[in-house]
């Protein structure tokens, strides 16, 4: 979907901002984290503290882990166009909506692959619109894949339901 220049810069300022934002929830989340261990480590197992002391610990682990995820895909943007593996890039982009977007009766995968010549950061953004297009328009049952496959001279990842990205395939020097 083309956007237009205001929404291209507002998109550009949210980046920026969810950018600085996870910066400065990483680090307290850090303390948080390490606090929490060794809190876990002093208070008697089996009482209602190392019960709660547990689950702020596991709280804050999982949230660690979606900050360090969105952190990663941010700094994916800024990389210039390359070669990778889209089978790659698309069991990654499955796995960050699985974490940010958990879909409880949907099973989000990803099979094939195909190298590739593209900027990495675009690729994912559109590998995201493929997976949350599908999870819009499924009946929130079953299994939603992105399938990569090698079509001629392109690369096509296919959504279930509708859907397809097309790329350049790389070509191999041997």
């Amino acid at each position: 979907m083309p956007y237009d220049d205001r929404e291209t810069r507002s998109l550009r300022t949210l980046g920026l901002l969810l950018r600085g934002a996870l910066h400065e929830v990483s680090n307290p989340l850090v303390g948080l984290m390490g606090t929490a261990e060794l809190a876990l480590d002093q208070a008697e197992p089996g009482t209602k503290l190392h019960d709660r002391i547990g689950l702020i610990h596991r709280t804050s682990t999982e949230i660690a882990e979606i900050v360090r995820a969105l952190q990663a895909f941010i700094r994916l943007q800024d990389e210039r166009p390359g070669t990778f593996s889209l089978g790659e890039a698309a069991a990654e982009t499955v796995a960050l909506v699985d974490l940010v977007l958990p879909t409880h009766d949907v099973t989000l995968t990803a099979t094939g692959d195909a190298i590739v010549i593209a900027a990495p950061g675009d690729v994912r953004c559109s590998l995201v619109e493929l997976l949350v297009d599908a999870l819009d328009h499924s009946d929130s049952r079953g299994e939603i894949a992105l399938t990569v496959r090698s079509e001629g001279a392109d690369a096509v990842v296919a959504a279930t339901g509708g859907g397809e990205l097309r790329l350049p395939v790389a070509e191999v020097v041997a």
